[in-house]
């Protein structure tokens, strides 16, 4: 197959398949990055006039070149992913301004539902993530997709990522998740490998993105990179856990560059993955205490979700799981369970035994806590 022909068969509408080659040709010559396009295009006053000049700026491509520009358009192709370039009428909207105060991607390449204009809420935060760190990205993930219908966006890392995914997948907002890596690279193995999370997001409806050709590896300054597209993709920035030099310190930066609000979680003063959102409190950034932070954000109402009518239901139930349930996404220790249930060790243990056979709560450590209807968000998913 030509070189023209598979541009055609990963060109997204209204990306002009010759141009897009020409541009991939020019982004694969050694030493020949973005930054030389994307500077070259800085005076041009229509959007729409940028791929054209990026693909003057690359100027003729010799043979080795269009070879290059043919293999790397055959590797999209056969992972199913469609490509716009800045300016065509399917890159994102939300990457063009403030440009050029933040630099946008040459290039956006994904797989499943094109990016959407819809409400959309970044949520960030440690690889290592706490159970406190998980459970609240997944909560927050969980409700902000039906009263707003708002898309979660994340960079698919292990840890709060993949609990802001996961949660995220059934909603009607869905997720996005951002690669710090070309689509032909499995990373992280176990999101990339068949049937993991990268496919389950494709399968729900959602989206998987890079602004990366197909084997570029997730060197760092390609994943710190792309904090910027996490951030410029969403309207809000959740920071939930972090340390004095988590990512998620430089996906709020690109927020505030590109005017979006930041919301920082409070955590435990002592927890290291503390420091990434105190940090931000300390700066002025607004405090996350719960979805309906995130939601006023948005302009949005809260309403029920299905986690929460799972909690009423809950409610009228046992004593103890009463509690376990009101104390959700926390995790809420034996002792106290049983002294807030007002019910002896003994018998608190069996009705959690019990719960914990119906798949209704889970142990961890010495503390017990509601099962989420939503997926795994623990990060080790």
């Amino acid at each position: 197959m030509s070189v023209d022909h598979r541009a055609a068969a990963v060109a997204a509408p209204g990306t002009d398949p010759s141009v897009l080659a020409h541009v991939v040709g020019g982004l694969a010559r050694p030493r020949h990055g973005p930054g030389r396009l994307l500077a070259a295009c800085r005076d041009v006053d229509d959007p729409c006039e940028v791929p054209a000049a990026m693909a003057a700026v690359v100027g003729a491509l010799d043979a080795s070149e269009r070879a290059a520009a043919g293999r790397l358009l055959a590797a999209w192709q056969d992972a199913g992913v469609r490509v716009a370039l800045l300016g065509d009428a399917g890159y994102p909207h939300r990457l063009v301004a403030p440009w050029p105060s933040v630099a946008p991607p040459v290039l956006l390449a994904w797989r499943g539902q094109p990016p959407s204009d819809s409400p959309a809420v970044a949520i960030v935060g440690a690889r290592n993530a706490s159970t406190y760190g998980a459970d609240v990205a997944a909560w927050i993930a969980d409700a902000v997709g039906p009263p707003a219908g708002a898309r979660v966006v994340s960079g698919g890392a292990v840890g709060v990522d993949a609990a802001a995914h996961h949660a995220s997948l059934a909603s009607p907002g869905g997720t996005t998740v951002v690669l710090g890596c070309g689509h032909q690279v499995s990373y992280p193995r176990p999101h990339a490998r068949t049937g993991g999370l990268f496919d389950q997001v494709v399968a729900s409806a959602g989206t998987v993105c890079s602004e990366l050709l197909p084997y570029e590896p997730p060197r760092p300054g390609a994943v710190r990179a792309r904090n910027r597209v996490v951030a410029g993709l969403a309207d809000v920035v959740v920071v939930v856990e972090g340390g004095t030099h988590s990512g998620s310190l430089l996906t709020a930066s690109a927020a505030a560059e590109w005017g979006r609000t930041v919301l920082a979680v409070p955590g435990d003063v002592r927890a290291p993955g503390s420091q990434a959102p105190h940090r931000l409190l300390a700066e002025g950034a607004a405090p996350c205490t719960g979805p309906a932070d995130v939601l006023d954000a948005l302009g949005a109402e809260a309403a029920p979700t299905v986690n929460e009518s799972a909690r009423a239901d809950e409610l009228a139930a046992d004593g103890p799981l009463r509690v376990i349930a009101d104390a959700w996404p926390r995790a809420i220790p034996l002792d106290e369970l049983a002294a807030r249930a007002d019910r002896p060790v003994g018998e608190v243990l069996a009705i959690v035994g019990r719960a914990e056979l119906d798949g209704r709560v889970v142990r961890d450590g010495h503390a017990v806590r509601l099962v989420r209807s939503s997926g795994d968000t623990t990060h080790g998913s």
